[in-house]
Parts: C-alpha cells; sequence; structure tokens
C-alpha cells in the first residue's frame, strides 16, 4: 500500500504543479525535490435540520461530502530505491474563507517521509492509526451532515483524537495485503506526559476484502488517566455494492473531560456504497452505547440512520445530498450539526443538505 501516494478519501484527480512551483523556488535555491503536486477540495453545502421541539435553522457549511482542503506534497528519488517526501495539507472552509479553527496552518497533516524497501518512516503531525476507522470504513467518514462523529462525545472533549502532532510513525510493507503501522507522538514535556500518544494498526487489504483492526492510547491528564481507542473493521466489495462496517470503543476510566465522564462509548457502523452508473448511493446506521461513569452517561444511547446519493458532473465535480435522523434515548441528546442548540435528552435530530464539491 503505497501511502505516500493515498490522500486517504475518495479524491484522486490533481494537477501536478512542478513547473510553476519550480520557477518560484529555483530563483531562491529552495528548490530540490524532482516532483511537486498541489492539490485541494472546495465543498460547500446548505443544510436544513430541526431538533424536536426547537426551531429549525438552515445553515451553509463546509466539507459535506470531502473535507475543504489545501496542499502540496513532493517526492524526491534519491537512488538505490531510497525517496524522500513531504506532504503539507491546511483545511479549506469554503463558506467562510477560513481555516483550522485550532489556529495550525497545515491542521490536516504536515510530515516529512523516508520510503524505501524497508517501509516507510514518516515524521510530523498526522492522523493516528487509532482512529482510522471512522474515516476509512464509513460511507460518509466523519465529516457533514451524516457522519460518524456526529454520534460521539469522544471528538469534541479530545482535540488530539482524530490528529496528533509530534508523531513518529512506521509503515511497513505490504506482505500479501497485509500491512501494519505503528505511532508514538512524545509529551515533550519534563514534569507531565499528558498527550502522550501510542498506537498501532493492522491492515490487510487483497482483491475486494478489507480488514483492520487498531489500538491506541492518549495520556489526558497529569495524574496518567488515558483514553484508550479499540477498533476492529471490515469492508467487502461485491461490485454492484462495497458493505462495510466497524466496532469502536473508546474508554475513559477517570476524569471528567467536556460531556465524557469517566466511562466507555461503543460505536457500531454498519453502512453501504452502491454506484449507479457512474453516480452513487451511500448509507449507514450508527448505534452508539455510552456505558459506567455517571447516571448522566451510562444509558445515554442513540440510533443515526443516513442515506446520501452523489451525482458525479465529472471526474472532478459532483452535486450530492445527504439526509440523516437521530434517535436519542435516556440521557442522550447528540444533534446534527447546524440545528438550533438546546436538545433535550432524548430528544429527536433530523436534517438534509445538498451541496457542491470540486476536487482539483
Amino acid at each position: 500500500m503505497n501511502h505516500f501516494a493515498n490522500l486517504g478519501y475518495e479524491m484522486k484527480p490533481h494537477y501536478t504543479a512542478a513547473a510553476a512551483l519550480a520557477a518560484v523556488f529555483a530563483s531562491t535555491g529552495a528548490f530540490a525535490q524532482s516532483s511537486v503536486t498541489m492539490f485541494g477540495i472546495v465543498d460547500v453545502n446548505t443544510r436544513y435540520v430541526k431538533n424536536s421541539d426547537l426551531p429549525s435553522n438552515l445553515t451553509m457549511n463546509n466539507s459535506g461530502l470531502s473535507s475543504g482542503r489545501l496542499g502540496f506534497r513532493g517526492v524526491e528519488d534519491l537512488g538505490g530505491g531510497l525517496k524522500a517526501g513531504f506532504w503539507l495539507e491546511s483545511d479549506v472552509n469554503a463558506d467562510t474563507g477560513s481555516i483550522s479553527a485550532t489556529g495550525k496552518m497545515f491542521q490536516r497533516r504536515s510530515t516529512v517521509s523516508l520510503m524505501g524497501n524497508f517501509g516507510e518512516i514518516r515524521l510530523g503531525r498526522d492522523f493516528s492509526p487509532a482512529s482510522q476507522h471512522t474515516t476509512k470504513f464509513d460511507p460518509f467518514g466523519v465529516i457533514g451532515l451524516a457522519g460518524s462523529s456526529v454520534s460521539s462525545r469522544m471528538p469534541g472533549a479530545f482535540a488530539s483524537y482524530y490528529r496528533h502532532d509530534n508523531a513518529m510513525q512506521y509503515f511497513t510493507p505490504t506482505f500479501g495485503g497485509a500491512q501494519l503501522e505503528v505511532m508514538y507522538a512524545p509529551d515533550e514535556s519534563v514534569t507531565s506526559n499528558t498527550g502522550r500518544h501510542m498506537a498501532t494498526r493492522l491492515v490487510y487489504d487483497n482483491g475486494p476484502l478489507s480488514l483492520s483492526a487498531s489500538y491506541g492510547t492518549t495520556n489526558v491528564n497529569a495524574a496518567g488517566s488515558k483514553l484508550k481507542q479499540m477498533g476492529l473493521a471490515a469492508a467487502y466489495d461485491f461490485g454492484f455494492v462495497r458493505l462495510m462496517g466497524f466496532f469502536q470503543r473508546d474508554d475513559v476510566p477517570f476524569g471528567t473531560y467536556g460531556t465524557v465522564t469517566a466511562g466507555a462509548e461503543d460505536r457500531i457502523l454498519l453502512g453501504f456504497t452502491a454506484p449507479i452508473g457512474r453516480h452513487q448511493l451511500r448509507g449507514s446506521y450508527v448505534r452508539t452505547n455510552s456505558r459506567g461513569g455517571n447516571a448522566a452517561f451510562n444509558g445515554s444511547d442513540a440510533d443515526k440512520y443516513s442515506i446520501g446519493y452523489v451525482h458525479n458532473l465529472s471526474n472532478r465535480t459532483a452535486l450530492y445530498t445527504t439526509g440523516s435522523y437521530i434517535a436519542n434515548k435516556g440521557n442522550a441528546n447528540f444533534s446534527l450539526a447546524g440545528g438550533a442548540s438546546g436538545l433535550a435528552a432524548g430528544g429527536k435530530s433530523i436534517g438534509a443538505e445538498f451541496g457542491i464539491r470540486h476536487a482539483f
């Protein structure tokens, strides 16, 4: 599996900007890459959400089908089968013209790599192996109206749930479709190990079958409490339909973090994508079970149903529409992004969006 050539999402078309960038960097003596590619996605949609008895809301949003982004990547052939590369990728919120709310210029990824017959060594900010199932085995990813992050408290409670700074990664070569990836991100503190992250994922991709297992821990406070992430995922492509699913358990044994108090959250997703000519139908069901902790957390469960259609106008431009519905139980009050705040426990959230995505 060539991780450096894979964006991790469905976008494949791009323009090679080596000639234009060479003219700029060569004049300063800074250009040393054998190839540089500029790529990006602009994705904007209009969304309607109604939360139980609260007023409905109509909003314009970013990243309904694919995460908006602008990036640069390059590879230099060092000879003898050894290559060096870099990857810089920023959020692009086209609805407002802003970048990441985190304040990081290259929030999505900023890495440098050495690649060869030994695999790949990658350094810098990147996606954790412990969170890959939610993007690779969910037909909606973690974005937009229907993404599986809508039914999870964890990403909002932990800023580093998906991506980690100061990460060191190693990807083994692929052996018969199997590959192991390992990440270690130090805390960089002499007084506390808060933020230290370790994760691994075993992948099997061979023909229509994809399997994945992952585990990761993140130190979340000075007392040594850890966010533990465990997941299993599978997908099979029958040609006329690709079925997929994952089980993800996030466990915080001690402490209170936003809406998460000393408990575990299990997410089970069943989904599919089906080609309709050059277009695509997709759908998913997500069950969220909360366990442990206090009464406000235990029994706070939800079911989410989503359906979507992607109409490809070309290889790079698509229209899309998505509908989603959340039914909360117990003390849960999950709601679709863009709705009125203050949804009562056990309430319902329903919404739809229509948008356009252009990749370059």
